[in-house]
């Protein structure tokens, strides 16, 4: 992510289709707007409050935004994902019993991952902070953002480099290092460590730095499968897998998340993905789009590809609403950033 040189346009913008999704005003509407969770996000309309894909949507919108919505969709966002950080640093997600009819009543039920939520929204606060240059936000939270770093990444990290996707004691019935989160903690550890870097904590930065490249270091080695040529989904099997989710799915993350140590490998991944999910493009796999495919499909310069996916995604938002979920438009949104030459950061 650069340090500054905000997202400029490259290129002008080709035309959007007739069904193209508004994904800033969507992301909008989806914002809660009343009781303990106010300022969060639901999924879909009336879904549950779903931190990590609520930190994956909201990145791209931070350079859509004048600078009076970043204060109110994204700055606010971020102070109520800190009021509610449990001693831990971790979060619990939130489900709403009668849906947005009713945010007063709700139950909280465990997150899907400590290390994904925790990277994300690392991820987000230092996109939010170049942009804003709000120093004194910064100021004021960065020793809870060094703990949710420190909790649920650095302690974290296993003898191989990865880091275990709970932390204890949920670890003890899931430890295992998924290439997918470690993928996602690479990109939220490079970016916390050039924010520290920018703040004058170099020796804080390298701290995490050594993290991440020790991710990227088991990412190119343990998880990845010289005889199948592609990635291992994580270090719970010893080769490469053919399942859509996570066996093919799982092979454009190191390319999604700029994992720049194992660039060498993503042409092969990318063919395994096509090879063994053939047409997976129109959404035959899964009901869900997995759009963060076709955004690596626009980064590889696949245009035919990442347009047919934006295509099939907008069908779906169109009948099947509720399955567009709003990391879906997150990444619908740079899939365009990409395919219009904008810079994704």
């Amino acid at each position: 992510m650069p340090v500054s040189g905000f997202a400029q346009t490259l290129t002008c913008p080709a035309p959007l289709g007739i069904n193209a999704i508004d994904v800033l005003t969507q992301i909008k509407s989806l914002r809660i707007p009343s009781g303990p969770y106010a300022g969060g996000y639901e999924i879909a309309p009336n879904g549950r409050l779903n931190w990590y894909f609520s930190n994956l949507a909201l990145l791209p919108m931070v350079q859509l935004m004048t600078a009076a919505e970043r204060d109110t969709h994204i700055r606010a966002y971020l102070d109520l994902y800190l009021r509610h950080l449990l001693p831990d640093a971790t979060i619990m997600d939130v489900n709403f019993t009668v849906g947005r009819a009713n945010p007063e009543l709700f139950t909280l039920v465990g997150s899907d991952s400590d290390d994904s939520y925790a990277a994300t929204f690392l991820t987000l606060v230092t996109r939010y902070l170049r942009y804003s240059q709000n120093w004194s936000w910064w100021t004021q939270n960065k020793d809870k953002l060094k703990t949710i770093a420190y909790r649920n990444l650095a302690l974290m990290v296993k003898p191989n480099g990865l880091t275990s996707v709970f932390q204890p004691p949920r670890s003890s019935g899931n430890s295992i290092g998924y290439l997918m989160d470690n993928c996602e903690v690479y990109r939220g550890l490079r970016d916390f460590a050039g924010l520290l870097r920018e703040r004058s904590e170099p020796a804080v930065a390298s701290y995490y730095d050594g993290f991440a490249t020790g991710i990227a270091r088991a990412v190119g080695g343990l998880l990845f499968d010289s005889a199948r040529s592609a990635f291992i989904p994580g270090d719970f099997t010893a080769q490469a897998t053919n399942t859509f989710y996570p066996g093919t799915t799982c092979q454009v993350f190191p390319q999604a998340m700029g994992v720049a140590e194992v660039a060498p490998f993503f042409d092969r991944a990318w063919a395994y993905l096509q090879t063994q999910s053939p047409g997976w493009a129109d959404g035959r796999y899964d009901p869900y789009p997995w759009q963060i495919l076709g955004f690596v499909a626009a980064k590889r310069g696949d245009t035919a590809t990442a347009q047919a996916q934006m295509r099939a995604t907008e069908q779906k938002f169109l009948t099947q609403r509720a399955l567009v979920t709003i990391n879906e438009l997150g990444f619908y949104q740079r899939t365009r950033h990409a395919l219009n030459g904008q810079v994704d950061a």
